[in-house]
Protein backbone atom coordinates (compact mmCIF):
# COMPACT_ATOMS: atom_id res chain seq x y z
CA UNK A 1 0.00 0.00 0.00
CA UNK A 2 1.67 3.23 -1.23
CA UNK A 3 0.46 6.56 0.14
CA UNK A 4 1.31 10.15 -0.80
CA UNK A 5 0.68 12.88 1.77
CA UNK A 6 0.49 16.36 0.21
CA UNK A 7 0.92 19.51 2.28
CA UNK A 8 -0.91 22.38 0.51
CA UNK A 9 0.76 25.71 0.04
CA UNK A 10 0.34 28.26 2.79
CA UNK A 11 -0.12 31.00 0.19
CA UNK A 12 -1.58 31.35 -3.30
CA UNK A 13 1.14 31.49 -5.95
CA UNK A 14 3.81 29.48 -7.74
CA UNK A 15 6.96 30.46 -5.86
CA UNK A 16 8.89 28.80 -3.05
CA UNK A 17 8.11 30.44 0.28
CA UNK A 18 9.21 29.14 3.66
CA UNK A 19 7.08 31.56 5.67
CA UNK A 20 4.41 29.06 6.59
CA UNK A 21 3.22 27.35 9.72
CA UNK A 22 4.50 23.80 9.84
CA UNK A 23 1.64 21.32 9.06
CA UNK A 24 1.67 19.39 12.33
CA UNK A 25 -1.67 17.72 11.65
CA UNK A 26 -0.46 16.08 8.44
CA UNK A 27 2.88 15.22 10.09
CA UNK A 28 0.98 13.28 12.77
CA UNK A 29 -1.00 11.45 10.07
CA UNK A 30 2.18 10.52 8.17
CA UNK A 31 3.75 9.21 11.39
CA UNK A 32 0.72 7.04 12.19
CA UNK A 33 0.64 5.54 8.69
CA UNK A 34 4.35 4.75 8.80
CA UNK A 35 3.88 3.13 12.20
CA UNK A 36 1.17 0.99 10.60
CA UNK A 37 3.77 -0.26 8.13
CA UNK A 38 2.72 1.53 4.96
CA UNK A 39 4.99 3.01 2.29
CA UNK A 40 4.45 6.75 2.84
CA UNK A 41 5.91 9.65 0.85
CA UNK A 42 5.32 13.35 1.53
CA UNK A 43 5.17 16.29 -0.86
CA UNK A 44 5.51 19.67 0.86
CA UNK A 45 4.34 22.05 -1.86
CA UNK A 46 5.68 25.08 0.02
CA UNK A 47 9.22 24.00 -0.93
CA UNK A 48 8.77 23.66 -4.69
CA UNK A 49 8.23 26.29 -7.41
CA UNK A 50 5.76 26.08 -10.26
CA UNK A 51 2.07 25.32 -10.73
CA UNK A 52 0.59 22.81 -8.29
CA UNK A 53 -0.69 20.50 -11.03
CA UNK A 54 2.75 20.32 -12.68
CA UNK A 55 4.49 19.42 -9.42
CA UNK A 56 1.92 16.78 -8.50
CA UNK A 57 2.00 15.32 -12.03
CA UNK A 58 5.76 14.95 -11.77
CA UNK A 59 5.51 13.16 -8.42
CA UNK A 60 2.66 10.84 -9.47
CA UNK A 61 4.50 9.89 -12.66
CA UNK A 62 7.46 8.52 -10.70
CA UNK A 63 5.53 6.13 -8.47
CA UNK A 64 2.19 4.36 -8.43
CA UNK A 65 0.26 5.47 -5.34
CA UNK A 66 -2.90 3.89 -3.98
CA UNK A 67 -4.00 6.90 -1.91
CA UNK A 68 -3.31 10.64 -1.73
CA UNK A 69 -3.97 12.40 1.59
CA UNK A 70 -4.21 16.15 2.11
CA UNK A 71 -6.09 18.66 4.24
CA UNK A 72 -5.91 21.69 6.47
CA UNK A 73 -8.05 24.42 7.96
CA UNK A 74 -10.87 26.38 6.31
CA UNK A 75 -8.68 29.34 5.38
CA UNK A 76 -6.81 27.07 2.96
CA UNK A 77 -9.82 25.78 1.04
CA UNK A 78 -8.54 27.15 -2.29
CA UNK A 79 -5.11 25.59 -1.83
CA UNK A 80 -6.62 22.24 -0.83
CA UNK A 81 -8.97 22.42 -3.82
CA UNK A 82 -5.95 22.93 -6.10
CA UNK A 83 -4.36 19.73 -4.75
CA UNK A 84 -7.54 17.63 -5.08
CA UNK A 85 -8.26 18.95 -8.59
CA UNK A 86 -4.71 18.27 -9.77
CA UNK A 87 -4.65 14.71 -8.42
CA UNK A 88 -8.09 13.89 -9.84
CA UNK A 89 -7.12 15.28 -13.26
CA UNK A 90 -3.89 13.28 -13.40
CA UNK A 91 -5.31 10.03 -12.01
CA UNK A 92 -9.13 9.88 -11.86
CA UNK A 93 -9.09 6.49 -10.16
CA UNK A 94 -6.82 7.20 -7.22
CA UNK A 95 -8.33 7.43 -3.73
CA UNK A 96 -8.18 10.98 -2.36
CA UNK A 97 -8.60 11.48 1.38
CA UNK A 98 -9.10 14.98 2.81
CA UNK A 99 -9.16 15.92 6.51
CA UNK A 100 -8.64 18.78 8.89
CA UNK A 101 -10.81 21.65 10.04
CA UNK A 102 -11.89 22.41 6.47
CA UNK A 103 -13.90 19.17 6.45
CA UNK A 104 -14.81 19.00 10.14
CA UNK A 105 -16.43 22.45 10.17
CA UNK A 106 -18.78 21.78 7.23
CA UNK A 107 -18.56 18.05 6.33
CA UNK A 108 -21.30 17.65 3.69
CA UNK A 109 -20.68 21.05 2.10
CA UNK A 110 -16.92 20.64 1.74
CA UNK A 111 -17.13 16.99 0.73
CA UNK A 112 -19.52 17.85 -2.11
CA UNK A 113 -17.34 20.79 -3.16
CA UNK A 114 -13.94 19.09 -3.11
CA UNK A 115 -15.23 15.69 -4.24
CA UNK A 116 -12.57 13.54 -2.60
CA UNK A 117 -13.11 9.82 -2.22
CA UNK A 118 -13.23 10.09 1.57
CA UNK A 119 -13.43 12.94 4.07
CA UNK A 120 -12.15 12.71 7.65
CA UNK A 121 -14.29 14.42 10.30
CA UNK A 122 -12.62 15.37 13.58
CA UNK A 123 -9.44 13.86 14.98
CA UNK A 124 -7.80 11.99 12.12
CA UNK A 125 -5.19 9.55 13.39
CA UNK A 126 -7.42 6.57 14.26
CA UNK A 127 -9.87 7.26 11.44
CA UNK A 128 -7.17 7.28 8.76
CA UNK A 129 -5.50 4.19 10.25
CA UNK A 130 -8.75 2.21 10.24
CA UNK A 131 -9.78 3.50 6.81
CA UNK A 132 -6.53 2.50 5.12
CA UNK A 133 -6.62 -0.89 6.86
CA UNK A 134 -10.13 -1.53 5.49
CA UNK A 135 -9.12 -0.45 2.00
CA UNK A 136 -5.99 -2.62 2.10
CA UNK A 137 -8.12 -5.66 3.00
CA UNK A 138 -10.87 -4.59 0.57
CA UNK A 139 -13.35 -4.52 3.41
CA UNK A 140 -16.36 -2.14 3.70
CA UNK A 141 -15.68 1.13 5.48
CA UNK A 142 -19.13 1.85 6.94
CA UNK A 143 -17.98 0.93 10.45
CA UNK A 144 -15.08 3.41 10.39
CA UNK A 145 -16.15 6.27 12.64
CA UNK A 146 -15.58 9.91 11.66
CA UNK A 147 -15.88 9.33 7.91
CA UNK A 148 -17.84 10.85 5.04
CA UNK A 149 -18.00 9.18 1.62
CA UNK A 150 -20.34 8.04 -1.15
CA UNK A 151 -21.55 4.47 -1.41
CA UNK A 152 -21.62 2.60 -4.76
CA UNK A 153 -25.07 4.09 -5.44
CA UNK A 154 -23.78 7.67 -5.05
CA UNK A 155 -25.49 8.25 -1.71
CA UNK A 156 -23.51 10.41 0.73
CA UNK A 157 -22.78 8.49 3.93
CA UNK A 158 -21.60 10.07 7.16
CA UNK A 159 -20.59 7.48 9.74
CA UNK A 160 -21.01 7.89 13.50
CA UNK A 161 -18.75 10.47 15.17
CA UNK A 162 -15.43 9.30 16.52
CA UNK A 163 -14.74 9.78 20.21
CA UNK A 164 -11.61 11.82 20.92
CA UNK A 165 -8.44 9.82 21.53
CA UNK A 166 -8.29 9.50 25.32
CA UNK A 167 -4.56 8.83 25.74
CA UNK A 168 -2.78 11.11 23.29
CA UNK A 169 0.59 9.94 24.62
CA UNK A 170 0.09 6.88 22.41
CA UNK A 171 0.16 8.93 19.20
CA UNK A 172 3.66 8.83 17.63
CA UNK A 173 5.63 12.04 17.31
CA UNK A 174 5.02 13.99 14.09
CA UNK A 175 7.10 12.89 11.10
CA UNK A 176 9.17 16.06 10.69
CA UNK A 177 11.80 14.64 8.34
CA UNK A 178 9.28 13.62 5.68
CA UNK A 179 8.20 17.26 5.37
CA UNK A 180 11.82 18.45 4.89
CA UNK A 181 11.93 20.05 8.31
CA UNK A 182 15.67 20.73 8.08
CA UNK A 183 15.15 22.72 4.90
CA UNK A 184 12.33 24.62 6.60
CA UNK A 185 14.55 25.47 9.58
CA UNK A 186 17.52 26.45 7.42
CA UNK A 187 15.41 29.05 5.62
CA UNK A 188 13.90 30.70 8.70
CA UNK A 189 14.41 34.42 9.21
CA UNK A 190 13.54 36.56 12.25
CA UNK A 191 11.27 38.62 10.01
CA UNK A 192 9.13 35.57 9.17
CA UNK A 193 6.95 35.73 12.29
CA UNK A 194 6.61 38.18 15.15
CA UNK A 195 8.08 35.75 17.67
CA UNK A 196 11.16 34.80 15.66
CA UNK A 197 12.96 38.11 16.19
CA UNK A 198 14.41 36.77 19.43
CA UNK A 199 17.31 35.32 17.40
CA UNK A 200 19.07 36.32 14.17
CA UNK A 201 19.02 32.66 13.13
CA UNK A 202 15.75 31.29 14.55
CA UNK A 203 15.08 27.55 14.49
CA UNK A 204 11.55 27.09 15.81
CA UNK A 205 10.08 23.75 16.82
CA UNK A 206 6.27 23.38 16.97
CA UNK A 207 4.83 21.07 19.59
CA UNK A 208 1.33 20.18 20.79
CA UNK A 209 1.12 19.34 24.50
CA UNK A 210 -2.67 19.12 24.75
CA UNK A 211 -5.61 18.93 22.41
CA UNK A 212 -8.76 21.02 22.12
CA UNK A 213 -10.10 23.42 24.74
CA UNK A 214 -12.81 23.15 27.42
CA UNK A 215 -14.24 26.56 26.50
CA UNK A 216 -16.70 27.31 23.70
CA UNK A 217 -16.03 30.90 22.64
CA UNK A 218 -18.40 32.01 19.91
CA UNK A 219 -15.59 32.80 17.44
CA UNK A 220 -13.65 29.54 17.97
CA UNK A 221 -13.97 26.16 16.32
CA UNK A 222 -12.16 23.11 17.68
CA UNK A 223 -11.41 20.72 14.78
CA UNK A 224 -10.29 17.98 17.20
CA UNK A 225 -13.50 18.09 19.21
CA UNK A 226 -14.39 19.80 22.47
CA UNK A 227 -12.86 17.33 24.92
CA UNK A 228 -9.68 18.78 26.43
CA UNK A 229 -6.86 16.24 26.82
CA UNK A 230 -3.28 16.67 27.98
CA UNK A 231 -0.12 14.76 27.16
CA UNK A 232 1.93 13.63 30.11
CA UNK A 233 5.00 15.70 30.95
CA UNK A 234 7.07 12.60 30.35
CA UNK A 235 5.83 12.37 26.77
CA UNK A 236 6.35 16.09 26.13
CA UNK A 237 9.87 16.19 27.50
CA UNK A 238 10.86 12.96 25.73
CA UNK A 239 9.91 14.56 22.41
CA UNK A 240 11.82 17.73 23.21
CA UNK A 241 14.90 15.86 24.45
CA UNK A 242 14.92 13.88 21.23
CA UNK A 243 14.29 16.64 18.71
CA UNK A 244 15.62 19.91 20.15
CA UNK A 245 19.27 18.71 20.00
CA UNK A 246 18.65 16.84 16.75
CA UNK A 247 17.45 19.94 14.88
CA UNK A 248 19.43 22.49 16.93
CA UNK A 249 16.22 24.21 18.02
CA UNK A 250 16.38 27.56 19.83
CA UNK A 251 12.63 28.35 19.98
CA UNK A 252 9.98 25.91 21.21
CA UNK A 253 6.52 27.02 20.13
CA UNK A 254 3.71 25.36 22.09
CA UNK A 255 0.76 25.33 19.71
CA UNK A 256 -1.89 24.31 22.26
CA UNK A 257 -5.15 26.21 22.18
CA UNK A 258 -4.86 26.23 25.98
CA UNK A 259 -1.61 25.41 27.74
CA UNK A 260 -2.31 26.80 31.20
CA UNK A 261 -5.40 24.95 32.39
CA UNK A 262 -3.47 23.08 35.10
CA UNK A 263 -1.24 25.38 37.17
CA UNK A 264 0.60 22.55 38.94
CA UNK A 265 1.41 20.87 35.63
CA UNK A 266 2.65 24.15 34.16
CA UNK A 267 4.97 24.73 37.11
CA UNK A 268 6.33 21.20 36.73
CA UNK A 269 6.87 21.87 33.02
CA UNK A 270 8.84 25.01 33.90
CA UNK A 271 11.12 22.98 36.18
CA UNK A 272 11.62 20.34 33.48
CA UNK A 273 12.34 22.92 30.76
CA UNK A 274 14.76 24.87 32.94
CA UNK A 275 16.72 21.70 33.72
CA UNK A 276 16.66 20.54 30.10
CA UNK A 277 17.75 23.80 28.46
CA UNK A 278 20.70 24.05 30.85
CA UNK A 279 22.08 20.92 29.17
CA UNK A 280 22.12 22.61 25.75
CA UNK A 281 25.22 24.46 24.50
CA UNK A 282 23.01 27.20 23.05
CA UNK A 283 20.17 29.42 24.26
CA UNK A 284 16.69 27.91 23.87
CA UNK A 285 13.43 29.69 24.78
CA UNK A 286 9.76 28.84 24.61
CA UNK A 287 6.35 30.46 24.22
CA UNK A 288 2.72 29.44 24.69
CA UNK A 289 -0.92 30.51 24.81
CA UNK A 290 -2.64 31.25 28.13
CA UNK A 291 -5.89 32.52 29.55
CA UNK A 292 -5.79 35.73 31.56
CA UNK A 293 -7.66 34.10 34.46
CA UNK A 294 -4.85 31.57 34.91
CA UNK A 295 -1.88 33.90 35.52
CA UNK A 296 -0.29 35.21 38.69
CA UNK A 297 3.01 36.84 39.53
CA UNK A 298 4.66 33.73 40.90
CA UNK A 299 3.69 31.65 37.88
CA UNK A 300 4.95 34.22 35.39
CA UNK A 301 8.23 34.58 37.27
CA UNK A 302 8.74 30.81 37.13
CA UNK A 303 7.89 30.76 33.44
CA UNK A 304 10.35 33.57 32.75
CA UNK A 305 13.12 31.80 34.69
CA UNK A 306 12.54 28.62 32.68
CA UNK A 307 12.94 30.40 29.34
CA UNK A 308 9.42 31.58 28.48
CA UNK A 309 9.82 34.74 26.43
CA UNK A 310 6.38 35.25 24.89
CA UNK A 311 2.76 34.55 25.83
CA UNK A 312 -0.25 34.79 23.54
CA UNK A 313 -3.42 35.87 25.36
CA UNK A 314 -7.00 35.85 24.14
CA UNK A 315 -8.03 39.33 25.28
CA UNK A 316 -10.66 39.96 22.57
CA UNK A 317 -12.46 42.86 24.30
CA UNK A 318 -12.30 45.03 27.41
CA UNK A 319 -16.10 45.31 27.58
CA UNK A 320 -17.75 42.96 30.07
CA UNK A 321 -20.94 42.69 28.00
CA UNK A 322 -18.96 41.74 24.87
CA UNK A 323 -16.84 39.23 26.80
CA UNK A 324 -20.05 37.63 28.07
CA UNK A 325 -21.49 37.59 24.57
CA UNK A 326 -18.33 35.88 23.30
CA UNK A 327 -18.58 33.30 26.14
CA UNK A 328 -15.00 34.12 27.14
CA UNK A 329 -15.60 33.56 30.88
CA UNK A 330 -13.06 36.23 31.82
CA UNK A 331 -13.32 39.71 33.37
CA UNK A 332 -11.84 43.01 32.17
CA UNK A 333 -9.85 43.40 35.39
CA UNK A 334 -8.24 40.02 34.71
CA UNK A 335 -7.04 41.34 31.36
CA UNK A 336 -5.46 44.37 33.02
CA UNK A 337 -3.83 42.19 35.68
CA UNK A 338 -2.39 39.84 33.04
CA UNK A 339 -1.01 42.78 31.06
CA UNK A 340 0.57 44.41 34.09
CA UNK A 341 2.13 41.21 35.45
CA UNK A 342 3.41 40.00 32.10
CA UNK A 343 5.12 43.31 31.36
CA UNK A 344 6.50 43.38 34.90
CA UNK A 345 8.13 39.99 34.31
CA UNK A 346 9.51 41.16 30.93
CA UNK A 347 7.68 38.55 28.90
CA UNK A 348 6.39 39.58 25.50
CA UNK A 349 2.66 39.92 25.03
CA UNK A 350 0.91 38.78 21.89
CA UNK A 351 -2.76 39.61 22.16
CA UNK A 352 -5.66 40.92 20.11
CA UNK A 353 -8.70 43.03 20.66
CA UNK A 354 -11.19 41.91 18.02
CA UNK A 355 -14.03 44.36 17.43
CA UNK A 356 -17.47 43.72 15.98
CA UNK A 357 -19.04 40.98 18.11
CA UNK A 358 -22.81 40.62 17.89
CA UNK A 359 -23.12 42.58 21.15
CA UNK A 360 -20.67 45.33 20.08
CA UNK A 361 -21.86 48.94 20.31
CA UNK A 362 -20.06 52.26 19.96
CA UNK A 363 -19.92 52.36 23.77
CA UNK A 364 -18.43 48.88 24.22
CA UNK A 365 -15.90 49.54 21.46
CA UNK A 366 -14.91 52.85 23.08
CA UNK A 367 -14.35 51.02 26.37
CA UNK A 368 -11.89 48.68 24.65
CA UNK A 369 -10.18 51.45 22.70
CA UNK A 370 -9.78 53.61 25.81
CA UNK A 371 -8.07 50.75 27.65
CA UNK A 372 -5.86 50.05 24.63
CA UNK A 373 -4.72 53.66 24.39
CA UNK A 374 -3.87 53.76 28.12
CA UNK A 375 -1.86 50.53 27.74
CA UNK A 376 -0.43 51.00 24.27
CA UNK A 377 2.98 49.87 25.60
CA UNK A 378 1.52 46.35 25.84
CA UNK A 379 1.53 46.15 22.04
CA UNK A 380 -1.95 44.62 21.75
CA UNK A 381 -3.10 44.24 18.14
CA UNK A 382 -6.42 45.76 17.01
CA UNK A 383 -8.49 43.85 14.46
CA UNK A 384 -12.02 42.69 13.69
CA UNK A 385 -13.76 39.44 14.45
CA UNK A 386 -13.98 36.86 11.65
CA UNK A 387 -16.84 34.35 11.31
CA UNK A 388 -14.82 31.20 10.63
CA UNK A 389 -16.78 28.08 9.56
CA UNK A 390 -17.94 25.94 12.44
CA UNK A 391 -18.15 28.84 14.89
CA UNK A 392 -21.29 30.12 16.55
CA UNK A 393 -21.07 33.53 14.90
CA UNK A 394 -20.66 31.87 11.49
CA UNK A 395 -23.89 29.96 12.05
CA UNK A 396 -25.65 33.17 13.09
CA UNK A 397 -24.59 34.94 9.89
CA UNK A 398 -25.81 32.00 7.83
CA UNK A 399 -29.17 32.09 9.65
CA UNK A 400 -29.42 35.86 9.18
CA UNK A 401 -28.70 35.53 5.47
CA UNK A 402 -25.53 37.61 5.64
CA UNK A 403 -23.62 34.58 4.33
CA UNK A 404 -25.70 33.46 1.37
CA UNK A 405 -23.24 31.20 -0.43
CA UNK A 406 -21.03 29.28 2.00
CA UNK A 407 -18.50 28.09 -0.57
CA UNK A 408 -18.11 31.56 -2.04
CA UNK A 409 -17.68 32.96 1.46
CA UNK A 410 -15.01 30.43 2.49
CA UNK A 411 -13.21 30.63 -0.86
CA UNK A 412 -13.27 34.38 -1.41
CA UNK A 413 -14.52 36.33 1.61
CA UNK A 414 -13.40 34.53 4.75
CA UNK A 415 -11.02 37.41 5.56
CA UNK A 416 -13.50 40.19 4.75
CA UNK A 417 -14.64 42.52 7.51
CA UNK A 418 -18.34 42.02 8.26
CA UNK A 419 -20.75 43.99 10.36
CA UNK A 420 -21.69 41.11 12.64
CA UNK A 421 -23.06 43.37 15.36
CA UNK A 422 -26.77 43.19 16.05
CA UNK A 423 -26.70 46.65 17.64
CA UNK A 424 -24.78 48.81 15.14
CA UNK A 425 -25.92 50.12 11.78
CA UNK A 426 -23.58 49.82 8.82
CA UNK A 427 -22.77 53.51 9.13
CA UNK A 428 -21.93 53.12 12.81
CA UNK A 429 -19.81 50.08 12.03
CA UNK A 430 -17.96 51.98 9.30
CA UNK A 431 -17.24 54.73 11.82
CA UNK A 432 -15.92 52.14 14.26
CA UNK A 433 -13.66 50.77 11.55
CA UNK A 434 -12.27 54.27 11.03
CA UNK A 435 -11.64 54.77 14.76
CA UNK A 436 -9.82 51.44 15.02
CA UNK A 437 -7.73 52.12 11.91
CA UNK A 438 -6.86 55.61 13.16
CA UNK A 439 -5.81 54.31 16.57
CA UNK A 440 -3.77 51.53 15.01
CA UNK A 441 -1.88 53.97 12.77
CA UNK A 442 -1.50 57.05 14.97
CA UNK A 443 -1.01 55.50 18.41
CA UNK A 444 1.63 52.90 17.63
CA UNK A 445 4.91 53.26 19.48
CA UNK A 446 7.59 53.86 16.86
CA UNK A 447 11.35 53.79 17.31
CA UNK A 448 12.67 57.27 16.76
CA UNK A 449 15.82 56.29 14.90
CA UNK A 450 17.01 53.25 12.97
CA UNK A 451 19.78 52.41 10.52
CA UNK A 452 19.79 49.80 7.76
CA UNK A 453 22.70 48.08 6.08
CA UNK A 454 22.80 45.33 3.49
CA UNK A 455 23.25 41.78 4.72
CA UNK A 456 23.74 38.47 2.96
CA UNK A 457 21.39 36.90 0.41
CA UNK A 458 19.22 39.98 0.08
CA UNK A 459 18.68 40.50 3.80
CA UNK A 460 19.35 43.61 5.87
CA UNK A 461 20.60 44.40 9.34
CA UNK A 462 18.68 46.95 11.39
CA UNK A 463 20.12 48.91 14.28
CA UNK A 464 17.41 50.52 16.36
CA UNK A 465 16.94 52.12 19.77
CA UNK A 466 14.05 50.66 21.73
CA UNK A 467 11.54 53.42 22.54
CA UNK A 468 10.67 51.66 25.81
CA UNK A 469 14.00 50.90 27.52
CA UNK A 470 16.27 52.91 25.18
CA UNK A 471 18.66 50.01 24.63
CA UNK A 472 20.25 49.94 21.19
CA UNK A 473 19.60 46.60 19.52
CA UNK A 474 20.88 45.28 16.20
CA UNK A 475 18.75 42.76 14.34
CA UNK A 476 20.28 40.74 11.50
CA UNK A 477 19.03 38.51 8.70
CA UNK A 478 15.80 40.44 8.01
CA UNK A 479 13.90 40.46 4.76
CA UNK A 480 12.14 43.73 3.93
CA UNK A 481 9.85 44.35 0.97
CA UNK A 482 10.96 47.94 0.52
CA UNK A 483 13.52 50.11 2.28
CA UNK A 484 11.72 53.29 1.25
CA UNK A 485 8.27 52.19 2.36
CA UNK A 486 9.51 50.29 5.41
CA UNK A 487 7.26 48.96 8.13
CA UNK A 488 8.39 46.35 10.65
CA UNK A 489 7.22 45.12 14.04
CA UNK A 490 9.78 44.18 16.70
CA UNK A 491 10.04 42.96 20.23
CA UNK A 492 12.92 44.51 22.13
CA UNK A 493 15.47 41.82 22.98
CA UNK A 494 16.15 43.60 26.27
CA UNK A 495 12.76 44.57 27.74
CA UNK A 496 10.62 42.29 25.48
CA UNK A 497 8.11 45.04 24.63
CA UNK A 498 6.68 45.54 21.16
CA UNK A 499 7.49 48.55 19.01
CA UNK A 500 7.45 49.49 15.34
CA UNK A 501 9.87 50.83 12.77
CA UNK A 502 8.42 52.87 9.93
CA UNK A 503 10.13 54.92 7.23
CA UNK A 504 9.17 58.57 6.75
CA UNK A 505 7.36 57.67 3.54
CA UNK A 506 5.41 54.90 5.24
CA UNK A 507 4.37 57.10 8.14
CA UNK A 508 3.37 59.92 5.78
CA UNK A 509 1.28 57.55 3.67
CA UNK A 510 -0.32 56.17 6.84
CA UNK A 511 -1.24 59.66 8.01
CA UNK A 512 -2.69 60.52 4.60
CA UNK A 513 -4.72 57.30 4.72
CA UNK A 514 -6.28 58.47 8.00
CA UNK A 515 -7.13 61.83 6.44
CA UNK A 516 -8.56 60.14 3.35
CA UNK A 517 -10.69 57.82 5.49
CA UNK A 518 -11.95 60.78 7.52
CA UNK A 519 -13.04 62.61 4.36
CA UNK A 520 -14.43 59.60 2.48
CA UNK A 521 -15.12 56.95 5.15
CA UNK A 522 -17.47 54.77 3.09
CA UNK A 523 -15.20 54.51 0.07
CA UNK A 524 -12.10 54.03 2.23
CA UNK A 525 -13.81 51.27 4.19
CA UNK A 526 -14.77 49.30 1.07
CA UNK A 527 -11.31 49.80 -0.47
CA UNK A 528 -9.57 48.63 2.68
CA UNK A 529 -11.73 45.49 2.89
CA UNK A 530 -10.75 44.50 -0.65
CA UNK A 531 -7.05 45.16 -0.10
CA UNK A 532 -7.03 43.30 3.24
CA UNK A 533 -8.79 40.26 1.77
CA UNK A 534 -6.29 40.15 -1.11
CA UNK A 535 -3.28 40.38 1.22
CA UNK A 536 -4.66 37.67 3.51
CA UNK A 537 -4.93 35.31 0.55
CA UNK A 538 -1.67 36.15 -1.21
CA UNK A 539 0.89 37.19 1.40
CA UNK A 540 1.73 34.64 4.12
CA UNK A 541 2.74 37.39 6.56
CA UNK A 542 -0.89 38.49 6.79
CA UNK A 543 -2.08 34.94 7.45
CA UNK A 544 0.41 34.38 10.22
CA UNK A 545 -0.78 34.90 13.77
CA UNK A 546 2.64 34.14 15.07
CA UNK A 547 4.49 31.38 16.74
CA UNK A 548 1.41 29.92 18.33
CA UNK A 549 -0.73 30.10 15.27
CA UNK A 550 -3.88 31.15 17.05
CA UNK A 551 -5.31 27.81 15.99
CA UNK A 552 -8.51 28.41 17.90
CA UNK A 553 -9.15 31.53 15.83
CA UNK A 554 -8.23 29.92 12.51
CA UNK A 555 -10.20 26.68 12.88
Amino acid sequence: MKILVVSPRWFIGDIVNYRYMFPLGLAYIAAVLKKDGYDVDVLNLNHYPGPVDSIIKSVLSRKQYDHVLTGGISTFLNQIKAVVTAVRKINPDINIIVGGGVVSSEPELIYDYLKPTYGIIGEGEKTVSELIACLAKKEPVHNVQGLIYRDPHGICIKTSPRLPIANIDLIPYPDFDAFEFDKYLDHMHPSDQYSYDLFDQPRAYPIICSRSCPYLCTFCFHPLGNKYRQRSLGSIMAELRQNVPRYKINIVGIYDELFSNDRKRLLEFCDEMQAFTKTLPWDCRWGCQMRVDRVDDELLARMKASGCYTISYGFESYSLSVLKSMKKHIMPEQIKRAVDLTLKNEISIQGNFIFGDVAETRTTARTTLDFWKKHVEAGIILSFINPYPGTEIYQKLVERGVIKNKIDFISNHIFDIFNISEKMSNNEFGRLWFEVMKARILNRIYAGHYALRAGENGTVSIKVTCPHCHNEIEYHNYYVLSRKVLFLMFYCRACRRRFYVGSKIYRLVSFLLVVFAAVMPGFAYELFKRIWSFLKNHDPRFKDKGLLGRLSDNN
